[in-house]
């Protein structure tokens, strides 16, 4: 098991789901969270990439996340439907 690699708050790294690897790089002075859509609304919290660091991870395939930041906690940044293998730059 490679130890750089970060699994979604809640799913178990041995689940029967299928998984997307994919890294967040925040940029940013501030944290931001990650939290995942569900019936079009924020649900629950996938993750957390703390300033100037990069994180992958492997969240189940067909996730859509919303991108909020610590500076703006009431306001959604962006939605993000998760490809395979991509970087998603903050900001």
């Amino acid at each position: 098991m490679n130890l750089d690699i970060h699994y979604p708050f809640g799913i178990p790294f041995y689940s029967d789901l299928i998984f997307i690897p994919v890294s967040f790089v925040n940029n940013d002075t501030e944290l931001f969270t990650i939290y995942f859509m569900k019936n079009n609304k924020v649900s629950d919290l996938a993750g957390i990439v703390f300033p100037q660091e990069k994180k992958k991870y492997h969240f189940p395939e067909k996730s859509i996340v919303a991108i909020i930041t610590q500076k703006k906690p009431d306001k959604i940044q962006c939605y993000i439907k998760l490809v395979k293998d991509m970087t998603y730059i903050y900001p």
